[in-house]
């Protein structure tokens, strides 16, 4: 049966009708308003279609429809080595990147720039491609492993943009470290290693540059044999690149040194650009007979910036009481500054002999903190030392930690802090002992350490790295000292650093570095060495949690280092120096390559390259 409808329930029949067809109309981004849009036209600014290497990139994005926004995307499948990184934007029309990083020949890189859907912009994309290019380094390093050079956070980079290639030879007996461990070498290449790293601004461009004090090794061949070792700054650019300027340097060539250890980065002379200091570890002689042993003096590194802000060899600026021949205590291990007598200078403090600064770069030797004083109270030569406030009181404390196997000629403690009293007079400062390391009293080298705090509460807190001596620098152990806020230590690492992988099998010798490497505000803890068996990284960063309690990364998160030939084994890293390179994401690395590069019958050469972080999150 047909029902008719009545006049009046045909309006409402009609009104509701309205509604729904209304109601299905409206709303967001709907298929009908899309359809209704004029077809999308992108147009791309500013792009370096050729280009090289991790270079950056800024792009402007503009199309025929103002109100459109846009993304930069790749497929899924694209490989790490092919991805755009550090891709940041303000307002999704202006897109600042980086490069892909490549390692070898020229490469095509794809990326598409895509729309933002929305009721005023329809969905459309532009596909655009580069050609990357290598970045010219100064020593030409292509990897075979490049599939494991890059992580989720750091990535290798430039590869070979410095180094050293050593063509010298010696012959002798070598026996080291005891007169057990000997070994004969005829015509023999000698050795290398990055020794110790250091950061500093260098030409007052406002960007981190660093320093390399290379050693060369053995380091106790009879003098008529040895070969001074360079020291090379590297400048930063700026975007992340590295590279030596020979116009730093006074001379126009970088200084050499016969054994410098510890660096320090620091304005020695009130000018404003950064100097440096390295101890220097004397002329040391140890043949088959070990009475015959011997350390002479050797003038400790200084180099300081002159009118031109050129690096100019400034040690005879340092008073040594020898005649210019360097410091009577023979060898400093150790190197450390602050501003113990509260003037505002950087004095120096190094085999326990300080150094006082007259602001222009000029040092004399402390009446009381002197060879003397070291001698008598037979501390000998530290193995490290800080220059620190512990107290607050505006007078920087000076700590030290003594050598190990030592009871058969001093009955000093492991080592000592003295504490200001809010004066200068350092002889009236109050004597306290450090707390001793993990191998036992006597058989701890303390081989670096550095201060912050890490907890912050205030108060200036210490870290410090400790290998054994037998077996000799055997194992990376790191000591967290806590300020008591009244600048007394207090070792909590078993609270707050009770899993260290390394202590048992880890070469020890090394720096230790704080900074705050993924930008949380806590500083954490980087500690660099060179290692060959432990299956760690020489890398090791432990972060902080910000109550000073840390924890190592894992290995997944640093890459393998670069090596020329796929049967070596090892390829875990060695060393690494914080660095900020490049201002993008977090802090960064500069590694070694270490040995297998070059011709080994003809030369020993190590590379520098860069560890670029890509993601703060690790």
């Amino acid at each position: 049966m047909i029902q008719m409808i009545r006049p009046h329930s045909k309006t409402l029949f009609f009104l509701i009708l309205s509604i729904i067809v209304i109601s299905s109309c409206g709303g967001g981004g709907s298929s009908s308003d899309s359809a209704n849009l004029e077809r999308l036209n992108i147009s791309v600014s500013g792009l370096k279609a050729s280009s090289l290497s991790y270079e950056p990139q800024q792009i402007t994005v503009t199309s025929n429809i103002p109100e459109c926004l846009f993304q930069l995307s790749q497929a899924s499948s694209t490989r790490p080595q092919q991805k755009l990184l550090h891709v940041t934007s303000g307002n999704s029309k202006s897109f600042s990147f980086r490069n892909p990083i490549i390692y070898d020949k020229n490469l095509d890189v794809q990326f598409d720039v895509a729309s933002i859907p929305s009721t005023s912009c329809p969905s459309g994309s532009s596909s655009q491609q580069i050609s990357v290019g290598k970045y010219p380094t100064s020593f030409e390093a292509v990897p075979e492993n490049i599939e494991d050079l890059s992580t989720t956070a750091f990535q290798a980079n430039d590869i070979g943009f410095g180094g050293i290639v050593i063509t010298d030879r010696f012959s002798s007996t070598i026996c080291y470290p005891t007169p057990n461990d000997c070994q004969s070498y005829t015509n023999e290449l000698f050795g290398q290693d990055a020794h110790n790293m250091t950061y500093g601004d260098f030409n007052g461009d406002g960007y981190e540059d660093f320093v390399v004090v290379w050693a060369l090794f053995p380091h106790t061949l009879e003098s008529s044999q040895k070969v001074d070792a360079p020291i090379n700054i590297y400048i930063n650019d700026g975007t992340g690149r590295f590279a030596e300027d020979l116009n730093l340097y006074a001379t126009g060539s970088p200084p050499k040194h016969t054994f410098a250890y510890r660096a320090i980065a620091k304005d020695f002379n009130g000018d404003g650009l950064d100097d440096l200091f390295a101890g220097s570890m004397g002329l040391q002689v140890r043949g088959e007979d070990y009475s015959q042993n011997y350390i002479d003096p050797f003038p400790h590194l200084l180099l300081l910036s002159n009118a031109s802000g050129k690096l100019q060899e400034s040690s005879a600026n340092i008073t040594d009481d020898n005649d210019g021949k360097g410091m009577l205590c023979n060898f400093a291990h150790d190197a450390s500054s602050g501003d113990p007598d509260g003037d505002g200078d950087f004095d120096i403090f190094a085999c326990n002999v300080l150094l006082i600064n007259d602001g222009s770069g000029n040092f004399t030797i402390h009446p009381y903190i002197n060879f003397n004083w070291q001698s008598s109270n037979r501390y000998g030569n530290p193995m490290s030392s800080l220059v620190v406030d512990l107290n607050n009181d505006g007078f920087d404390e000076l700590i030290f930690w003594n050598f190990d196997n030592r009871a058969h000629w001093s009955d000093a403690d492991e080592g000592y802090i003295l504490m200001s009293n809010e004066t200068a007079n350092i002889e009236a400062w109050n004597k306290i002992t450090l707390p001793t390391g993990p191998f036992g009293e006597q058989h701890n080298k303390y081989n670096h350490a550095a201060s912050g705090d890490f907890n912050n509460d205030g108060f200036k807190d210490v870290v410090v790295a400790i290998t054994r001596d037998l077996p000799y620098y055997e194992g990376a152990y790191l000591q967290v000292l806590i300020n008591d806020g009244t600048g007394k230590l207090i070792d909590e690492t078993s609270l707050r650093f009770s899993e260290q992988v390394r202590t048992d099998t880890h070469h020890g010798e090394g720096n230790v570095y704080l900074r705050d490497m993924n930008l949380d505000g806590h500083l954490d803890i980087i500690h660099s060495t060179r290692d060959y068996q432990s299956g760690h990284h020489g890398a090791h960063i432990a972060l902080n949690d910000g109550l000073g309690n840390f924890t190592s990364v894992r290995n997944s998160v640093l890459p393998l280092r670069p090596v020329r030939s796929t049967s070596t084994n090892y390829r875990y890293l060695m060393k690494g120096l914080p660095i900020n390179a490049d201002n993008e994401a977090c802090l960064d690395l500069i590694s070694v390559t270490d040995v297998g590069w070059g011709d080994w019958r003809e030369d020993t050469r190590n590379y520098l390259y860069s560890l670029i972080n890509k993601d703060c999150n690790y």
